[in-house]
C-alpha cells in the first residue's frame, strides 16, 4: 500500500512537458498560416548521399487577435523585432512551430524577424542555412534535372487547428536565385504542392512542400565523359578497317585486352569523378557495360572473318570478303546508335519529369 501512494506522489510531482501556448481565442479553426519560401543559395549537392546544402527563408503570415494594440497610443503601425528580441517575443506568444521536415540536424546559421502589426497580423522570417535530405535520382546522368523537395509542416498542431496555404499574393515573395554556388548546375523554378499527412494519433496534418528544380549543365560533361568513351570504342573501328600490315593478326587480342582494362580504368574515374554516375543507373553506365561485351565481340568475329583456315573459309571463300564488308559498317553503326540512343532517351525523359 505505501509503495503505490509513493509512485501516486512522485507522479503528482512530475512537473511533466513544458507547456506551449494555447491557440489564438477568437480565431476560426483552421487558423490560415500563408506561406513564402525563398530559396537564397544551394552550396552543395551529393547525389549518392542524396543530401543538399542550401539557405532557405521562408515567411509565416497569420491573425493573432490578442496581439492588437492601438497604434495611435503606440506611434507606429507595427512592431519589429530581429535575432535575440525576437525569439523572447516569440516565447511568449502563440505561433504554429513550422519546421522544416527533411532538415539535417540542426542549421549552420540561422536569422530570424518578427513584425506585429496593430490589426494583430503577425509576420515571421526565419532564414536557415542547413543540410537537407532529398531524393535525387541519376538515371538521365548528365542530362538529369532535379527537383529538390523541402517540406514544411507543423507538428505542434493538426490539420483542424493549422492549415498551411500558399495563395497568389504569397508566390509575388517567393522564387529562387538564378546563379548559384554550387558548380555545373543552374536554377530551374520553385512550384508548391500541398499535402496532407498522418501524424500521432492518427490525425491528419497539413504540409506545404517546395519544389525546387535544377538542371546539370550537360555541356560541360562531354569533353570529360564522352569523348574519351568513345576514343576508348573507336579501337573497333581499327580492328575493322586496318588490314594485316598495318595491325598484325596476332597483335589484335593485346590491343582489345588492353582496351578493356582502359575502359575499367575510366569507369572508375568517371566513379571518382562524378559520384553516383557509375554505381547507379545511368546512361554512361550502361554504355560502359556494353562497351566490355561490345569489344571481345568485334575481335571475336574480326578473328571468324580473317581466318582462312576455317570451315567457312574453305566452304564459301567468296563469302568471307563480302561478310567483312558488310560488318565493319553494321556492327559499329549499331553500337554508336544504340549508345546515341540511350543518350536521347535520358534527355528526353530528364525533360518529361519537370
Amino acid at each position: 500500500m505505501m509503495r503505490w501512494l509513493l509512485v501516486l506522489l512522485l507522479a503528482l510531482a512530475w512537473p511533466g512537458p513544458a507547456a506551449t501556448q494555447s491557440m489564438p481565442a477568437g480565431v476560426e479553426l483552421p487558423l490560415d498560416v500563408r506561406m513564402a519560401v525563398r530559396v537564397l543559395n544551394i552550396t552543395r549537392i551529393q547525389e549518392v548521399q542524396r543530401e543538399i546544402s542550401a539557405a532557405v527563408e521562408f515567411t509565416q503570415r497569420w491573425s493573432d487577435p490578442s496581439l492588437r494594440f492601438d497604434r495611435i497610443t503606440a506611434g507606429t503601425e507595427r512592431l519589429d523585432l530581429v535575432a535575440a528580441e525576437a525569439e523572447r517575443r516569440l516565447a511568449a506568444i502563440w505561433q504554429p512551430g513550422i519546421v522544416i521536415e527533411n532538415m539535417i540536424g540542426q542549421p549552420r546559421a540561422q536569422a530570424v524577424a518578427l513584425s506585429i502589426f496593430h490589426d494583430g497580423r503577425v509576420v515571421l522570417i526565419r532564414r536557415l542555412d542547413a543540410e537537407f535530405r532529398v531524393d535525387l535520382t541519376m538515371t538521365a546522368f548528365p542530362f538529369d534535372q532535379q527537383r529538390l523537395a523541402l517540406r514544411f509542416a507543423s507538428q505542434r498542431h493538426p490539420a483542424a487547428e493549422v492549415a498551411l496555404l500558399m495563395t497568389e499574393f504569397d508566390m509575388q515573395f517567393s522564387g529562387m536565385e538564378r546563379a548559384f554556388s554550387v558548380a555545373n548546375w543552374d536554377a530551374g523554378g520553385l512550384t508548391f504542392r500541398q499535402e496532407s499527412f498522418f501524424g500521432w494519433n492518427a490525425r491528419p496534418y497539413s504540409r506545404l512542400v517546395a519544389i525546387a528544380t535544377v538542371e546539370r549543365q550537360w555541356p560541360r560533361y562531354i569533353l570529360r565523359v564522352f569523348v574519351p568513351f568513345f576514343a576508348l570504342m573507336s579501337l573497333s573501328l581499327f580492328l575493322y578497317w586496318a588490314s594485316d600490315r598495318v595491325i598484325e593478326q596476332k597483335a589484335r587480342a593485346p590491343m582489345v585486352f588492353s582496351s578493356l582494362l582502359a575502359l575499367a580504368a575510366l569507369s572508375f574515374t568517371f566513379e571518382a569523378s562524378f559520384p553516383g554516375s557509375i554505381s547507379l543507373n545511368s546512361p554512361i553506365a550502361t554504355m560502359i557495360s556494353l562497351g566490355y561485351f561490345y569489344l571481345p565481340f568485334v575481335l571475336l568475329t574480326d578473328a571468324m572473318l580473317t581466318s582462312k583456315e576455317g570451315a567457312l573459309a574453305r566452304r564459301h571463300p567468296a563469302l568471307l570478303p563480302e561478310l567483312r564488308r558488310n560488318v565493319r559498317w553494321t556492327v559499329p553503326i549499331l553500337f554508336f546508335g544504340f549508345c546515341l540512343l540511350l543518350l536521347l532517351l535520358a534527355a528526353d525523359r530528364a525533360v518529361r519529369i519537370v
